[in-house]
């Protein structure tokens, strides 16, 4: 693994590698493939991030994936520069290594639900069950995302491989592909969960998964 954690080297470093290779091997064990190890690179601050992301940044946003890399804020400063605590860091790593696996395997980033609400599914992150209303929002995060959209994410891929299981989820991802359309994406839905990508038919799905 290539990183850079100067804090108490020979310490932490070993702590962090024994880490990132655990998450591998679980990552890899349910995805079926194998990735590249990413570089890991630590920011020090509010002002590196935003220097990195290449904007002025929110203070929930603490790391990212990006071409096979990983950004995030040390664990030195990850509570002062961020709204997070620094339990938190451990799940915000693995959670940036899944979208590279995700990414590796569908050749894409989006549905921005399914990237999001995996990650945080394998990370552990787990959410409040939203209500119809918020779950059905699922169509505003195709490409696009916002604060709601990890809640909803994590909820419909939280429902999708524990009741259907992991083989036809993987089935599912696996028919995923570049410039992949809504419209294409709908059909795959189906082909795969024989349920219509739609309101109608996911509000009934939501409403049997909490009743």
């Amino acid at each position: 693994m290539k990183h850079l954690f100067d804090v108490n080297p020979a310490k932490d470093n070993k702590k962090f590698d024994s880490f990132l290779l655990k998450t591998k091997k679980e990552l890899s064990e349910f995805f079926g493939i194998q990735i590249e190890d990413p570089n890991i690179f630590f920011l020090h601050s509010r002002k590196d991030v935003d220097s990195a992301f290449g904007r002025k940044t929110e203070s929930w946003l603490c790391a990212w994936a990006k071409s096979g890399n990983i950004y995030i804020l040390h664990p030195e400063v990850y509570e002062t520069e961020s709204d997070h605590k620094i339990d938190h860091f451990w799940k915000t790593i693995k959670h940036e290594y899944t979208h590279l696996y995700f990414k590796q395997l569908t050749g894409i980033g989006y549905p921005k639900w399914l990237n999001e609400g995996l990650a945080c599914y394998l990370a552990g992150q787990e959410k409040k069950v939203p209500t119809c209303e918020e779950a059905i929002k699922i169509f505003n995060y195709f490409e696009k995302g916002d604060s709601m959209v990890y809640g909803v994410g994590y909820f419909w891929v939280k429902l999708l491989i524990e009741k259907f299981g992991k083989k036809k989820f993987l089935v599912f991802l696996k028919q995923l592909e570049p410039n992949m359309s809504e419209r294409k994406f709908a059909y795959v839905f189906y082909a795969t969960y024989k349920i219509h990508f739609n309101k109608k038919e996911l509000e009934v799905l939501f409403s049997k998964s909490i009743g």
